[in-house]
């Protein structure tokens, strides 16, 4: 099925906290330059777990970076949120700061506008992790210190109602979760608000996992993470994806939102816009164990470029999904082969969570911020530590250089657990 296309969304906002930098222009920076963000955990207590790396932010300054924002923002709101983060959980908090950043940099303050035409889409579940197992812990010990807002502060959706009350935003407002697909599916429905004539904006967030130790073992059993000793030692080289011993992910922190605008709306305004997408889709492999498949990933990049009238030959990059697991990443390579034929050798592939580790439900988000960086910048972010490309990986990954790329059109794929796929569909905006 065809979109109606009378009706074109664009970028007119981002923002990002990741292991890479909390700023555009940092974040930017160190993917062309191939810096790993992958350390040792500080702020988990790991050393009875075989996967002892990863990208730890537990301990970055929110207050710091609030006070930062303290030019940019009107006074009032800089007060109030100082107060709602004496008792927000630390994905509330890192996701208002991206907030407000991509809000700002959209040049939204100040701007008058109806609070009912904008959305509010928050991409992931079970973000309070770490803060929900401390409570437990604590109700064990003695029920009566559990936190008094516990009961507000640990549901999911509190995160998405503190984005619309730090934004003053009254449309609809709700969390969209697809395991590390969900930053794509949040995109999905904010631009189907747009689309479809509900809201003239849609703020898009992915909230970073807060996980706790009992997460991390939980994916050690699952044999999705690295638990090979020497790269222990050497966290920098454990995520890399395509390359012969790769031996799964890195689970990370990050938070990234992304402002969606109906194009004449953003025109109208004299608002920047980064890019244009032109659709996203979804489907799914009906099976819920984390085994990918690449038939359905093939089906899903098809049915995307169908519905926009746009031919495989005129995708230039891909931004891939590549997560560093040694059927995932062979799987996803099939399907870009499956889709797009012989123009998949003309293609710029790459892989962020080389750098970036995983940044769970947020990655998509994360992930399409650096690459829309990059289809602007007209230069592609290398993918670090392929020692020895996987021989079954014949494409243009990017291997351990940036390399200069052309991009009109660029596709953003995720792949989430239990089956649930999702592709976006960029192209840079030409007016």
């Amino acid at each position: 099925m065809r979109i109606n296309q009378d009706r074109r969304v664009v970028v007119t906002g981002m923002a990002t906290i990741n292991p890479l930098g909390d700023t555009l222009e940092t974040y930017h920076r160190n993917l062309l330059d191939g810096v790993s963000g992958i350390r040792k955990w500080t702020t988990l207590a790991l050393d009875s777990i075989e996967c002892t790396i990863g990208g730890d932010l537990g301990d970055y300054d929110m207050m710091a970076a609030l006070d930062r924002l303290k030019t940019g923002i009107p006074a009032a709101l800089h007060q109030k949120v100082r107060k709602l983060f004496r008792t927000c959980t630390f994905a509330n908090k890192m996701t208002a700061l991206c907030a407000m950043n991509a809000y700002l940099d959209a040049g939204l303050f100040g701007q008058e506008h109806d609070p009912f035409r904008t959305s509010v889409l928050l991409a992931g579940h079970n973000f309070n992790s770490r803060y929900v197992n401390k409570n437990i812990d604590q109700f064990k010990q003695d029920p009566t210190y559990i936190d008094p807002l516990f009961g507000l502060e640990g549901l999911d959706q509190n995160i998405a109602a503190t984005v619309s009350e730090v934004l003053s935003v009254k449309g609809p407002v709700c969390t969209v979760g697809a395991a590390c697909a969900s930053g794509n599916y949040a995109l999905r429905d904010g631009f189907r608000d747009i689309v479809m004539g509900e809201c003239d904006r849609s703020i898009v967030a992915g909230a970073p996992f807060d996980m706790a130790e009992t997460d991390m073992q939980a994916m050690v059993f699952l044999n999705s993470v690295v638990i090979d000793p020497a790269f222990q030692n050497e966290p920098t080289k454990a995520s890399r994806p395509f390359d012969t011993r790769r031996c799964g992910f890195i689970p990370s922190h990050g938070s990234a939102v992304i402002i969606l605008e109906e194009l004449k709306t953003a025109l109208d305004r004299g608002a920047r816009i980064y890019a244009e997408l032109l659709n996203v889709r979804a489907n799914a492999d009906g099976c819920h164990l984390p085994s990918p498949s690449s038939v359905n990933q093939t089906r899903l990049i098809l049915d995307l470029l169908k519905s926009v009238d746009v031919a495989p030959e005129s995708i230039d990059y891909v931004n891939c999904h590549a997560t560093s697991t040694p059927l995932g990443d062979l799987e996803e390579i099939k399907a870009i082969k499956a889709a797009f034929g012989g123009h998949a050798y003309k293609l710029k592939l790459n892989a962020p969570k080389s750098m970036l580790g995983h940044t769970c439900w947020a990655a998509p988000l994360v992930e399409t911020v650096g690459a829309v960086l990059q289809m602007n910048g007209g230069v592609l972010h290398p993918s670090i530590n392929i020692d020895k490309l996987d021989p079954a990986v014949d494409l243009d990954v990017c291997a351990n250089e940036a390399c200069k790329c052309d991009v009109r059109y660029m596709l953003k794929n995720s792949f989430g657990f239990g089956g649930l796929n999702c592709c976006s569909l960029f192209k840079r905006y030409e007016g």
